[in-house]
């Protein structure tokens, strides 16, 4: 018997989940290197060695967190408009958002 209406729903659903947990793990990872890339660029230091320490780093869970140095506050100052933080984040949104869209429907698309 074939399942229709809220438990065909239902059992989509939970075979969905896994799958979209790996497609964001993965469409993070990229996000993360993108904000990296960006404020490696955006960087108003010409210093090789302040760019070096922006990173991101891998959690358990699929997050990321991107570590801008230990010089980005003295860099930025405590109010001061951050200058490569900000525009590194604002300036891949569209494009961060565009992958995460993406790896929903990766997802659909591998459960169907």
């Amino acid at each position: 018997m074939k399942k229709t209406g809220f438990k065909a729903t239902q059992s989509m659903l939970n075979k969905i989940t896994p799958a979209i947990e790996s497609q964001f793990a993965r469409a993070n990872k990229d996000n993360a290197e993108m904000i990296v890339d960006m404020a490696q660029v955006l960087i108003p230091v010409d210093r090789g060695v302040n760019r070096a320490l922006i990173r991101s780093i891998a959690g358990d869970d699929g997050s990321q967190l991107v570590d801008f140095g230990p010089k980005a506050k003295v860099i930025e100052g405590n109010r001061a408009p951050r200058p490569f933080v900000n525009p590194a984040i604002n300036g891949t949104e569209k494009a961060r958002r565009v992958r995460n869209r993406k790896a929903i429907k990766d997802a659909i698309k591998a459960v169907k």
